[in-house]
């Protein structure tokens, strides 16, 4: 059944196996890639405004610094 195939079968076979890998593996790239900016307030979270809620009951609490409280504000309206 092969008998018959050159080199440059093989050549081509080979060009055409690596062509369907690199783009398998180009899917899974652009999958891995979406899912990683995926915004953190979607997948389940919180919306925005009720995460600024409990940073709020955090802070008069007492659990996060004024500076922590203004980085993860900032954080938080930057995913808007």
């Amino acid at each position: 059944m092969f008998g018959n195939l050159t080199g440059w079968h093989f050549l081509i076979i080979a060009g055409v196996l690596a062509a369907v890998l690199l783009i398998a593996l180009a899917i899974v790239f652009l999958i891995v890639h979406l899912a990683r900016r995926r915004p953190a307030g979607s997948g389940g979270m919180a919306d925005p405004a009720t995460r600024l809620a409990q940073l709020d009951q955090l802070r008069a609490q007492g659990l996060v610094t004024e500076a922590e409280y203004d980085a993860k504000r900032r954080e938080i309206l930057g995913l808007l």
